[in-house]
C-alpha cells in the first residue's frame, strides 16, 4: 500500500506516517512546513519506504504526480492554530478550501480513496450533547476570524460529500477533537469550542 499524507510533517501527520511505516507500507509526505517540522519526521528519514516533498498542497502538478503514485490519500494539510487563524484569515480560507478542492479534484480522476481530516469546530456553538454527525451547525458572526476556520472545514466536508455523490469518489471524513501529545506545539493546538476559547496547553 502506498499512502500520500498531505501535512505529513505535522503533529498528527507525523504519527500517522510512523504508524504506516511500521506496518511495512510506503509513505509519501507532502508538507510546506508552515506548521509542520522536519524534526517531527527526522527519525523516519532513513526509512527507504518514506518519500518527502516539502512543497505546498496547492502545487497542482506535483500533487497530481503524488496522487497518481498513491493508493490512498490522507489529507491533513490545513491552516491550524488559533493565532494563525486570527492573524491570517485569508490564508486560512485559501489553504483549507482550495487545498482540499485540489486534492479531491486530483484524486477523483483516478478514484483514489481520500481521508479528509475535519474538526469538532464544525459543530460551532451547538450546545447539544452528545454530538451527532447530523446535528445542526451554529457559527458565530463573520466579523470574528475564528469562525472562518470552522466554516472552511465545513466547506471541506461539503466538497468531499459532493465529490462522492457526483463523482463517486470514495471519501472518509474524520472530525478530530482535542488531539494532544508528543510533537504538538502550542501554536497548533486544537481546541473544543464548547469548553474554551483558548487552545489547550500542549504536553511537552
Amino acid at each position: 500500500m502506498v499512502s500520500l499524507i498531505t501535512g505529513g510533517a505535522g503533529f498528527i501527520g507525523s504519527h500517522l506516517a510512523e504508524a504506516l511505516l511500521l506496518r511495512g507500507e510506503q509513505v509519501i509526505i507532502l508538507d510546506d512546513l508552515s506548521t509542520g517540522s522536519v524534526e517531527n519526521i527526522h527519525h523516519l528519514r532513513t526509512n527507504p519506504a518514506l518519500h518527502c516533498f516539502f512543497e505546498s498542497v496547492r502545487d497542482r502538478r506535483l500533487l497530481a504526480e503524488l496522487v497518481d503514485e498513491s493508493e490512498v490519500v490522507f489529507h491533513l494539510a490545513a491552516a491550524v492554530g488559533v493565532r494563525r487563524i486570527i492573524e491570517s484569515p485569508v490564508r486560512t480560507i485559501e489553504t483549507n478550501v482550495r487545498g482540499t478542492d485540489m486534492v479531491l479534484e486530483t484524486a477523483a480522476k483516478k478514484k483514489k480513496l481520500v481521508f479528509i481530516a475535519s474538526t469538532s469546530e464544525v459543530y460551532g456553538k451547538n450546545g447539544k450533547h452528545p454530538f451527532k454527525e447530523d446535528d445542526d451547525t451554529v457559527f458565530g458572526p463573520t466579523t470574528k476570524s475564528r469562525w472562518s476556520y470552522a466554516a472552511s472545514k465545513s466547506l471541506d466536508e461539503f466538497l468531499a460529500l459532493a465529490y462522492w455523490k457526483e463523482k463517486k469518489l470514495p471519501v472518509v471524513i474524520g472530525r478530530l477533537f482535542n488531539t494532544v501529545g508528543p510533537r504538538q506545539t502550542a501554536g497548533t493546538a486544537w481546541y473544543c469550542p464548547l469548553l474554551s476559547n483558548k487552545p489547550l496547553r500542549a504536553f511537552p
